[in-house]
């Protein structure tokens, strides 16, 4: 570890001559049978860092995009690197970190948010609950508004005959 010469930001050591350990998260977003994974590197010193996506342990993910080394306010850095990929089952996505604060490089493996599913069927047994209720509230109305008319009669009691003027 290098000479430090600077301040604490939570557990950090910020300076200028520092190492400070970056620190990575992995997230997704599907769209459609497309998957676009973004890897953040945060939080490191120095600038340098190297930063790619990893497929099944092997390095051949093109990557999609990649941001600059951006400076944080506290003196540190940030980077984001982005791909998009068709994930299959059984392929591992992986993003491959080294800076010079690692004894050795970072590989934080993506996992496949469950939640998607978890979204759809949630979805559907709002659905369903929504169509029982209509279906439900539907006949009770039905019902109650036949109940509420009182059947007319059609006869008149008072005949004709009865009617006619004498004379």
């Amino acid at each position: 570890m290098g000479c430090f010469a600077g301040h604490l930001v939570g557990q950090r050591k910020i300076g200028f001559w520092g190492d400070v350990r970056p620190g990575v998260k992995v997230t997704g977003q599907k769209f459609g049978d497309i998957t676009k994974l973004h890897c953040h590197v945060y939080g490191f010193h120095p600038r340098t860092v190297h930063v790619k996506w990893v497929k099944n342990g092997v390095d051949d993910v093109p990557t999609y995009e990649t941001t600059h080394t951006l400076p944080n306010p506290d003196g540190t850095y940030q980077i984001r690197v982005s791909v998009d990929i068709r994930p299959n089952e059984g392929d591992t996505y992986s993003c491959y970190v080294d800076h010079s604060s690692l004894e050795e490089p970072l590989l934080v493996t993506w996992e496949q948010s469950p939640t998607s599913m978890l979204v759809v069927i949630i979805s559907l047994v709002v659905t369903v609950i929504l169509v029982v209720t209509s279906v439900i509230a539907g006949v009770t109305i039905y019902k109650r508004r036949k109940d509420d008319y009182t059947a007319t009669s059609t006869s008149d009691t008072t005949s004709d005959s009865d009617r006619a003027v004498t004379a």
